[in-house]
């Protein structure tokens, strides 16, 4: 931090200085990580060490995840990331649906938005990938957005909840009012394109994610997959919902961390899983 105590509404001039020598010596310390699947190279801007776990871990912290969008996504589809944080999965989306196809990227933490938006850019994607800093809802609405953390690459910040996925209460750090809109009034009112595929990863608002996504998911456009993390305290109602809506859980999987927790004895239906939906017919 630089402090400066002057009568005069410009500051010395050897500050001035300083204080550029400092911002040229942060940019050109600028770290960016990449990563090659052996199909396409990423690159990621990173500053924090929680940044650089989540690049390291592209591969291996969601393998399923990873596996979904390369056997489901296709060339020239439309991909929803919903909870897009700083965009591991929105580019690999991106590279899979190429050109033709678009990502929409919706992530309403801040912080995170604006790595997503430089790492878009860096990966030379602008054209592709749609990033969206609202949250998806079951209304439309004006509501708090409960951040547990203000830092980069966080997760667990909350819409209109003092609760974390884990159920626990907290303490935001700083609430923000934040447009939150539905699914289905993004397409029929503001013109967004119905998904072919869509993940929802929200840390506890899924469920009424896929609410205000009903009309889409009863329609002739319905989406052909939808992976969805869901909780023990959410499953009842989200299988059931997705039932109502004519889907049907065709595959799960879990992340490398919940793994290693089954394996060393945790009982598995006390944790979180993502759930591949796929419509009955």
């Amino acid at each position: 931090m630089i402090r400066v105590q002057s009568h005069s509404a410009k500051p010395p001039k050897a500050v001035r200085l300083w204080h550029d020598l400092l911002l040229w010596l942060r940019n050109r310390l600028e770290q960016r990580f990449q990563i090659d699947d052996g199909v396409a190279r990423y690159t990621f801007r990173c500053d924090t060490l929680r940044e650089i776990g989540r690049y390291y871990n592209f591969f291996l912290k969601e393998p399923g995840t990873v596996q979904w969008i390369r056997t489901d996504v296709a060339p020239g589809q439309t991909f929803f990331d919903i909870g897009a944080n700083i965009g591991v999965y929105t580019l690999q989306a991106a590279r899979r649906v190429g050109p033709e196809g678009r990502v929409f990227a919706f992530e309403p933490h801040s912080a995170n938005f604006t790595r997503l938006l430089e790492n878009i850019y860096i990966n030379g994607l602008q054209q592709t990938v749609v990033p969206c800093n609202f949250a998806l809802n079951n209304e439309v609405a004006i509501l708090p957005f409960n951040y547990s953390s203000l830092a980069t690459g966080t997760s667990d910040s909350q819409l209109s909840s003092l609760r974390s996925f884990g159920g626990e209460t907290y303490t935001p750090q700083l609430s923000e009012m934040k447009s939150a809109w539905t699914v289905d009034a993004l397409i029929s009112r503001a013109n967004f394109p119905a998904p072919h595929h869509v993940k929802i990863d929200v840390d506890g608002n899924e469920e009424r994610i896929l609410q205000g996504m009903e009309t889409v998911l009863k329609g002739d456009r319905r989406p052909a997959s939808i992976q969805v993390e869901i909780s023990p305290s959410t499953r009842g109602a989200i299988e059931g919902f997705m039932d109502r809506c004519g889907y049907a859980l065709s595959a799960t999987h879990v992340s490398a961390g919940v793994d290693s927790r089954v394996s060393k004895g945790a009982d598995a239906g006390t944790l979180h899983f993502n759930g591949i939906f796929r419509p009955r017919t």
